[in-house]
C-alpha cells in the first residue's frame, strides 16, 4: 500500500467516524432527515474524491463540515427553496452553534485527561515526581538533575524512563472505554 493509498485509507475511516455528527448538522440545517441523509452521502462522494486536499494535522471535522455545508447548499437550491435572508442567518447560528458544541466537547476531553495525568502524576513515588518535575518543568538536563537529586545520570535516566511510562499507562487505563 502506497502512501497515497494510506492517506486516503485513514481520511475516508476518520471521516466515516464522524458520520453521525455530519448527519446531525446536515439535518439541523435542511429540516429533514432524507435530504440530510442525500447531502451527506454526496459530500462523502466529495470527501472520496478530494481525500488528498485534506491536510494532516488540520481539523477532518472541520473539513468534512465546510464540504457538507456546500452539499446542503446544494440541496437547498435542487429543491428550489427560497433562500431568504432569515434562512441564511438561522444557518449561520446553526453553524455556531455546531462549532461550540464541538468545542465544548473537545473541552471536555482534554479537561478529562489532565484530571487523569495529574492523578496518574500523584501515584508516583516523590523521588519519580522529583525527577519528572525537574525535566518537565523545570527543564533541567540529566546532570543538572542528578546533582538537584544526588542521582547518577543512568539513574536519572532510568527513572525518568519509569517514570513517563507508569504515567502514559496509567492515563491510558484512565481513559480507556469501559
Amino acid at each position: 500500500m502506497t502512501g497515497s493509498d494510506e492517506h486516503r485509507e485513514h481520511v475516508l475511516r476518520a471521516a466515516f467516524e464522524l458520520r453521525e455528527d455530519l448527519l446531525a448538522y446536515a439535518r439541523s440545517l435542511l429540516g429533514n432527515y432524507a435530504a440530510a441523509e442525500d447531502a451527506v452521502q454526496e459530500a462523502f462522494l466529495v470527501v472520496v474524491k478530494k481525500h488528498e486536499n485534506f491536510q494532516e494535522g488540520t481539523s477532518l471535522l472541520a473539513w468534512c463540515r465546510a464540504i457538507v455545508r456546500i452539499e446542503v447548499l446544494k440541496a437547498k437550491d435542487r429543491y428550489h427553496r427560497d433562500r431568504s435572508l432569515i434562512e441564511r442567518v438561522l444557518d449561520d447560528s446553526v453553524d455556531a452553534a455546531f462549532e461550540e458544541f464541538q468545542m465544548s466537547r473537545s473541552q471536555m476531553e482534554a479537561d478529562r485527561r489532565r484530571d487523569a495525568l495529574v492523578d496518574c502524576v500523584e501515584m508516583l513515588s516523590e523521588r519519580a515526581q522529583g525527577v519528572l518535575k525537574a525535566r518537565m518543568a523545570d527543564e533541567l538536563g540529566y546532570p543538572q538533575i542528578g546533582e538537584r537529586l544526588s542521582m547518577s545520570i543512568e539513574a536519572v535516566r532510568k527513572s525518568l524512563f519509569r517514570a513517563k511510562k507508569q504515567v502514559r499507562e496509567c492515563v491510558e487505563s484512565k481513559l480507556r472505554p469501559i
